[in-house]
């Protein structure tokens, strides 16, 4: 219960780009008592996701937070790995906080793409892929960063790189989300 308010709160905040009054928390949550919005507003403070300054309410850097899933071969697939970092994004053009993850990239299919080794993508796993998205697809029990093709019913992934061959499911595709970003460090 707890994290679907916080992530509607996010949600509010990433649309309206500020943390909402009480009254208006009130109204996001359904809440008809100024306790019960005092309860969650001081849940998260506790917790570090937000703090009061001049009685209005701040998000903070944890706030902003997203996971770092670990990285995803933009090549030939690789067997899945779990990481448990995070990673502080801003939030600008994100639509689904409770739903965006980041990974890192490693290997170069996604090139011509514009997506290169060591780049961090920003995924959306509720968007669903249309032709050409670029996608983390767990194809044949491997992940994998390429574009997405659906050709009458016909599902393939492509690489953004001519020295790759695409990919034709032979067991089972699963989408593991949409590329919404590309974050690059030049450091």
């Amino acid at each position: 219960m707890q994290d679907t308010k916080l992530n509607q709160l996010r949600k509010y905040y990433f649309t309206h780009h500020y943390i909402p009054s009480f009254r208006e928390l009130s109204d996001l949550f359904h809440l008809k008592s100024p306790g019960a919005v005092g309860y969650w507003i001081h849940q998260w403070r506790s917790q570090g996701y937000i703090e009061v300054n001049k009685e209005k309410l701040i998000p903070t850097d944890k706030f902003f937070e997203f996971p770092l899933l670990g990285s995803i071969q933009a090549g030939i697939p690789i067997e899945e790995q779990e990481s448990y970092e995070t990673i502080k994004l801003e939030p600008f053009n994100i639509q689904n906080p409770e739903s965006t993850f980041a990974l890192k990239v490693r290997g170069d299919s996604m090139k011509d793409a514009g997506i290169i080794e060591g780049d961090l993508v920003i995924l959306d796993k509720s968007l669903r892929p249309q032709n050409q998205s670029i996608i983390a697809a767990f194809v044949d029990d491997e992940w994998t960063l390429k574009y997405y093709f659906d050709k009458k019913g016909k599902i393939f992934l492509k690489a953004a790189n001519a020295a790759y061959k695409d990919i034709f499911p032979k067991r089972k595709l699963e989408i593991g989300g949409v590329v919404i970003k590309v974050l690059r460090e030049y450091i």
